[in-house]
């Protein structure tokens, strides 16, 4: 197969016998090329555990590199398995944490979003791809394209673009909170791995109207993390109760990061509960 191979709408990648790539587009209008692969042989969607996808996302018309695009791996039901941002020369890693069937979901402002499945690897499999992003048509006028650069830089002076490319925790921009949203900011936590949404209440009383909690999910029991707006401590978790949508809507939000695992918390953020850290970064400072 040649290095360089253009497909329109799908892409069918047969390597050696009896390994099997697979992708159904969802926009018709992807353009993807592949540019290697290495597969082991064997094939099971029960032994996706481990298994990397790595590439390089270009600009379909330019072939520039897109840079710090969002590339996430989401479960059948669209729950966030893995996410982690391209970096600025438009390279990512992706590693799938369990076993199961996958898509592929790569989203970048200025570009028409890819939701793209569902892949097949052999066990210990590694894909290399290069994928083309076609650019929307869109004008902004001098006074929005000044208004977009604030929260970009506010985002890069704190050092988000740097933990993202880290591969660690979860990662979400804002065009990617605004497709998985639907009213609250726990609409988008209930789709990441290890947190679980306690939307148990009272039926009457103060407490009737109180909004959802975010738990983290550790050897089987909950816990609460400690949650940061603008890198100030909101809630520390140690008395339980951390409800985001108390301090925060879903329009102000530019960024979410989670890390619910310790070995994940970034330097300067402190895990006060013991519990992870919840990063949320506002539009209005």
């Amino acid at each position: 197969m040649s290095d360089d191979v253009a497909f329109e709408g799908q892409i069918a990648l047969s390597g050696e016998a009896g390994a099997k790539l697979s992708l159904s587009s969802a926009l018709r209008r992807l353009v993807v090329c592949l540019i290697g692969v290495c597969i082991a042989s064997g094939i099971s969607l029960e032994s996706l555990a481990g298994q990397t996808l790595r590439g390089r996302i270009l600009d379909s018309e330019t072939r520039e590199p897109v840079r710090l695009a969002y590339v996430g791996l989401l479960t059948e039901g669209e729950s966030m398995a893995v996410g982690a941002l391209a970096d600025t020369a438009g390279f990512f890693e992706v590693t799938a944490p369990d076993p199961g069937p996958y898509f592929v979901y790569i989203s970048r402002s200025g570009y028409e979003t890819i939701m793209d499945g569902v892949f097949e690897l052999g066990d210990k499999a590694e894909l290399d791809v290069r994928i083309g992003m076609k650019p929307l048509p869109i004008e902004l006028d001098e006074v929005l394209v000044e208004a977009e650069r604030g929260p970009a830089n506010f985002l890069e002076r704190n050092g988000f673009y740097e933990r993202a490319i880290t591969g660690r925790g979860v990662l979400m921009l804002r065009e990617d909170i605004e497709r998985f949203a639907i009213n609250r900011v726990t609409d988008v936590m209930r789709r990441i791995p290890l947190l679980d949404i306690d939307e148990t209440r009272p039926l009457s009383g103060p407490q009737a109207f109180r909004n959802p909690e975010i738990r983290v999910v550790r050897n089987g029991e909950y816990c609460s993390p400690t949650l940061y707006i603008d890198r100030h401590v909101v809630n520390s978790g140690s008395l339980g109760s951390v409800r985001p949508d108390d301090y925060v809507s879903v329009a102000e939000i530019d960024a979410i990061e989670v890390y619910a695992r310790s070995s994940e918390v970034p330097v300067g953020f402190d895990e006060i509960n013991n519990c992870g850290v919840i990063l949320i970064w506002t539009r209005t400072r």
